[in-house]
């Protein structure tokens, strides 16, 4: 993935799936799969954060004003 360019959950979840796909293969060097194991790595870190981020902000909005949490349903 390009350095400077920030890049949508979704683009991410596509390259990850992309290395995988490259990688369940076999066919690349040990320094190929390598290169590519940590670029996963840090894609997968990049894409948790984001979930993590997301989870934190429905539970800001789904809070009660008395600070209980209000059950919606997400649906």
């Amino acid at each position: 993935m390009a350095e400077n360019k920030e890049f949508s959950f979704e683009e991410k979840i596509g390259e990850l799936e992309k290395i995988v796909q490259e990688m369940e293969k076999g066919d690349a060097p040990l320094d190929k799969q390598l290169a590519n194991f940590e670029e996963g790595i840090k894609i997968a870190r990049e894409c948790t954060q984001v979930l993590e981020t997301a989870e934190k902000k429905i539970s800001i909005l789904t809070k009660k004003p008395s600070g209980e949490m209000a059950e919606e349903n997400m649906e």
